[in-house]
């Protein structure tokens, strides 16, 4: 694998720079990108054999957006995606509708580069990528969620109230609170009418989405 061109495309700047140093020290010849927009510029440029992709870029295209006009024009690059999203319902993807022969591993599920390199050699290879494909691991974060109810708690996360998501969604307010109450049993929170079960729902959806997880208040002690 020695010499092998790398892309790493990663809107976090210091572990886009972490991540390209450990690789280049590993022998991979790396360039970076922080946006989709760059990444294929770049591509154009080092024509590289493989690329490492974070799925959430920001304002514009995402990693899966990138990913596929990537393969569109240089199908022959191995892509290992590189994440906090436990599965691609979190980007609104199909979960089956990922290109074949890809990687996809979770940032808080890897301890060191070696993982990564591992899956990049499988993924070069076309070898088996069963066990870098975290996406499909069924102990992975809010595994049990459905798609509507990923959706409704992203929408919590972003402050919306279950009126204001009723009408965004075109649905009743009582479906939105039976999703919610489903949602709040899916990732084992006991529904509540304080407020603490929707506290608590949105702190775990960010621990499982963000690597940094914004302040919310603590749910308050009973009594």
């Amino acid at each position: 694998m020695e010499g092998r061109s790398l892309l790493i495309v990663e809107d976090d700047a210091l572990l886009r720079e972490l991540v390209a140093g450990a690789l280049e020290t590993r022998g991979f010849r790396v360039t970076t990108a922080a946006t989709a927009a760059d990444a294929m510029r770049a591509v154009h440029t080092v024509d590289p054999d493989g690329a490492l992709v974070d799925i959430d870029l920001g304002e514009g295209p995402t990693g899966f957006d990138f990913a596929d006009r990537l393969l569109q024009q240089y199908p022959h690059v191995a892509i290992v995606f590189l994440t906090n999203l436990p599965d691609p319902r979190f980007a609104d993807r199909d979960p089956n509708g990922l290109p074949r022969g890809v990687a996809y591993l979770r940032k808080s599920a890897i301890s060191d580069v070696d993982a990564i390199i591992a899956a990049l050699d499988s993924a070069l290879r076309g070898g088996n990528l069963t066990q870098h494909r975290h996406d499909r691991n069924p102990k992975r974060p809010l595994a049990n969620l459905t798609r509507r109810q990923i959706d409704v708690l992203r929408m919590v996360v972003d402050g919306k109230t279950n009126a204001q998501i009723a009408d965004a969604r075109g649905v009743t307010l009582k479906s939105v609170e039976a999703t919610l109450q489903r949602a709040y049993l899916a990732i084992g929170i006991a529904p509540e009418t304080n407020g603490n079960s929707r506290v608590l729902a949105a702190r775990r959806f960010l621990e499982a989405t963000e690597p940094t997880v914004r302040q919310l208040p603590a749910p308050e002690s009973p009594g």
